[in-house]
């Protein structure tokens, strides 16, 4: 079992994914921090605790981290999410209070806790990493991996940008702060747009059906998430979700050990992950391939019970 600290900006993909990991034995989620990125920091702190709520997971403790990225003011992506970064979901104020800690010291106090046996998920802009990792040199180091679902790689034919052509959102936000996360020295599992855009990897109509046939607040929940993207996007991405997926069947995806570059500062390819001639260093796993039709058929299954 994975213990997992989570750090996350829900959105919608992301709810999707913390949905999932509560249905999943393979994971232990231990605490997740709150950053800005969908959404505002005030909204992604309460989404989180909203969904942990609805499911009865009161005891998973949130921190909330950087309001805006490094360098530059947010840009939220609350025009794809809806108004309240979780579609049309009304789901009630969280009652949970947030964790007193600073995310950066929250997840460092859990990495020190228990080090080499804490796993970092990072699905939203890595803004509360960098900090972490900047205030605390030797956690890249003491963490059992690092999960990040972001970048936009060109090893397959989805590995174009969805925020500008070249970038894929999360790293654009703060390409600085991905910077700092890229050249750490953890060991870093990257599962980008190259995956996440393939069609086969993509909840549609006939997905949504099979939902809302389930019993119980997960099901419910997903079914109502599902049908925003579906109704508004045509279909639902499942950026975040495969991003965990490593976590709970690695055989589901493919990685190349590359070394990548993030463009910095503000011109027209910020945000850009290019790949590097290789030189043995600071290599990261990019997840090259994956078997959409077994992940979703993984996905729903765990979402009914079944």
């Amino acid at each position: 079992m994975y213990k997992v600290v989570w750090d996350m900006d829900p959105g919608i993909d992301d709810a999707l994914a913390l949905i999932l990991a509560l249905k999943s034995p393979e994971v232990q989620v231990v605490g997740i921090t709150a950053v800005a990125g969908n959404a505002p920091l005030e909204m992604t702190s309460a989404n989180a605790r909203r969904i942990l709520e609805f499911l009865n997971e009161s005891t998973v403790p949130v921190a909330m981290g950087a309001a805006k990225p490094l360098a530059r003011p947010l840009e939220d992506a609350l025009s794809y999410h809806g108004s309240g970064g979780l579609g049309n979901c009304e789901l009630p104020p969280p009652k949970l209070p947030i964790h007193p800690a600073k995310a950066w010291d929250f997840l460092a106090q859990m990495v020190l806790y228990a080090p080499g046996e804490i796993t970092l998920l990072a699905t939203g802009p890595l803004t509360n990493v960098a900090h972490a990792f900047e205030l605390h040199a030797e956690l890249p180091e003491l963490l059992d991996r690092l999960v990040i679902m972001g970048g936009a790689y060109g090893i397959t034919p989805y590995g174009k940008g969805n925020r500008t052509p070249f970038a894929e959102f999360n790293i654009w936000q703060d390409p600085e702060a991905a910077h700092i996360v890229f050249n750490s020295g953890a060991d870093i599992f990257t599962v980008g747009l190259d995956v996440s855009m393939d069609p086969a990897a993509c909840l549609h109509s006939q997905h949504l059906k099979q939902i809302r046939a389930g019993h119980g607040p997960a099901a419910h929940l997903v079914a109502r998430l599902v049908e925003y993207e579906v109704k508004h996007h045509t279909c639902c991405r499942m950026h975040d979700p495969l991003a965990l997926a490593m976590l709970i069947d690695a055989s589901l995806l493919d990685f190349a050990s590359v070394k990548v570059e993030v463009v910095r500062g503000n011109d027209w390819d910020r945000g850009a992950t290019h790949i590097l001639p290789s030189d043995s260093s600071r290599l990261i796993h990019v997840a090259s391939g994956i078997e959409g039709p077994r992940f979703l058929k993984l996905f729903i299954s765990r979402i009914l019970g079944n």
